[in-house]
């Protein structure tokens, strides 16, 4: 069992992908391991786009649904990442310092919260 879910979602067309909420969806099946599975969980939402707004509607679009799912969000950070394609060289590895600093600096506030639940 994991201690904490990062849950990484890309935005198409201003909502959540229909994939990634599909396979929520089989994971909180049947309806009645949504405790089990999700309860009392942390969560932080991340996201990453081409565009210009970072996936904050995406990002927004999860929060009615983890909290019917009884997740324990974190609200105190969110990681938008904005013209994602930029960002990464020929092989996929991320170039740009400051969004690496971003990544270690909510991840450590994440697993700070984490903890701080047990």
């Amino acid at each position: 069992a994991a201690d904490g879910l990062v849950i990484a979602t890309p935005e198409y067309n201003n909502s959540i992908p229909g994939v990634l909420k599909n396979a929520i969806d089989w994971l909180t099946r049947p309806g009645t391991d949504i405790p089990r599975v999700f309860g009392g969980k942390p969560v932080a939402l991340v996201g990453a786009t081409p565009g210009g707004f970072g996936t904050i509607l995406s990002q927004n679009e999860w929060l009615p649904i983890l909290r019917y799912l009884g997740t324990k969000p974190w609200f105190s950070g969110r990681l938008l990442v904005s013209r994602a394609h930029t960002l990464f060289d020929e092989s996929g590895e991320l170039t740009d310092e400051k969004t690496r600093q971003q990544i270690q600096e909510f991840m450590a506030g994440f697993l700070t919260f984490v903890k701080s639940g047990r």
